[in-house]
This record gives C-alpha cells, structure tokens and sequence, in this order.
C-alpha cells in the first residue's frame, strides 16, 4: 500500500493566516516606535542635522591635527548618513523600528565622548554638545528611556574627565567645575521631560475628546436611524 505526500499548503490571495500556524513571520508592533516617539522624531533629526554642522564646523575652525580632523570626519559622515536615512522614512511616514532610533542616539552620545576625548585638554567646551542631543531625546523618549541615555551620556562626560584630570598638576577648581558640568547635563533632560509628560497628557485627553465626540456622534446617528424606521414602520 502506497501513501501520497501531502502537497505543500499555500496561502492564497484573498485568505488570512491563521497567527500560530502561519510560517509567514509575524510584525511585531513592539519592535517599532510609538505614537509618542513618531511625534517626537523630527525634533530629534533636526537637532543632528544642527549638531552634525556644529560638529564639522568645529574641527575646521580650531583643528587640533589631522588625525583628530579625519576622525572627526569620518564620525560626522557616518552620522550625517544615518540621519539622511531616517529623515527619508520618517517623512515617508514608514514604521521606524526602536534599535535604529535608539541606535541612533547612543551614536551621538559616543560620537560627542569620543571628540570630547580627543581634545586631550580640560575643561574642554566639547562636552556642550551633550546638551541639544539630550534635550531632544527628553523630548521625545518616555522618562526610562531619557534617564537611561542621560545617564549614558554623564557617565562617558564622567570618564573622559577623569581621565584628562589625571594629567594635571593643579587640581584645586576641577571638582567643582565638574560638579556644575554634571549638574546641567542633569537638568536639561529634566526639564525637557517634564515638557514631554505635558505633551503627553495633552495627546491623551484630545484622543478621549475625540472617541467621546465619535460616540456621541455613532448614538446620534442611530436614534435618527431608529426614528426613521418607526416613521417608515
């Protein structure tokens, strides 16, 4: 006795796979960013475009020698790069996965420590370009993810001082130029979260306006439906 193979299901056109028994891969929406952070988004590719100029701008101005030039370069190119290709998908209001937004914004805070760094003097003016990048990001992230990238970017300003501090004689005002350095890195995500949370709520209660209006809306349509069937019956 023989057996027939089964021949291999396919989907068709018009049909809709079932979710655990489709071989198709699934989307995930929780890979891809929120509403909040889509709304967010340009202040953070606007505020590189001003940081990628500033950043060549710099080099050109004050160059400190042609490695620290050509790495400073390269880090701005491939910057630039990554920005061009967000600004295109989201002005093509496609869906942005988190890992490149997120990506994204560790590339700035290491490309902002890794020319801090390169200075190799202190107190280096490098370290306020910490500032545009961190206060877009509290603009834009819900509050764990503004913490998590400020603190990020206060433990790399952190590091690198203390290691450009080492080599100095006279130590006698650094702890407390740090001190102020660290604290303003603090509060301007601070207060650009506290901005965010307002936006946030004020998002929220037009999204219940509208589903109240849209209610009210579908209830009144249907009492004028009922009264015509009554007036037709």
């Amino acid at each position: 006795m023989t057996t027939q193979a089964t021949p291999q299901y396919r989907w068709g056109e018009g049909e809709v796979s079932d979710v655990r028994h489709s071989p198709v891969p699934i989307n995930n929406e929780d890979e891809m960013v929120s509403e909040d952070v889509r709304h967010g988004l340009p202040v953070i590719i606007y505020a590189r475009w001003l940081l990628i100029i500033a950043r060549f701008g710099l080099p050109l101005w004050n160059p400190d020698g042609l490695v620290t030039l050509e790495v400073t370069v390269v880090l701005i190119l491939g910057m630039a790069v990554g920005n061009f290709f967000l600004h295109v998908e989201t002005a093509r209001n496609k869906p942005i996965k988190k890992v490149i937004v997120y990506a994204a914004s560790v590339a700035d805070i290491i490309a902002v420590t890794v020319v801090l760094a390169m200075a190799g003097s202190y107190p280096s003016s490098i370290y306020v370009f910490y500032m545009p990048a961190l206060l877009a990001l509290s603009v834009t992230f819900q509050t764990r993810d503004t913490f998590f990238f400020s603190a990020l970017a206060i433990a790399a300003y952190g590091s690198v001082s203390v290691v450009q501090i080492s080599d100095l004689e006279v130590i006698s005002n650094i702890p407390t130029t740090v001190l102020a350095h660290v604290l303003t890195l603090a509060a301007i995500p601070l207060c650009g979260n506290v901005y965010w949370r307002l936006e946030a709520e004020r998002r929220t209660r037009e999204a219940q306006i509208e589903q109240l209006e849209r209610q009210v809306s579908n209830q009144f349509e249907s009492l004028e439906s009922h009264s015509a069937d009554v007036k037709a019956g």
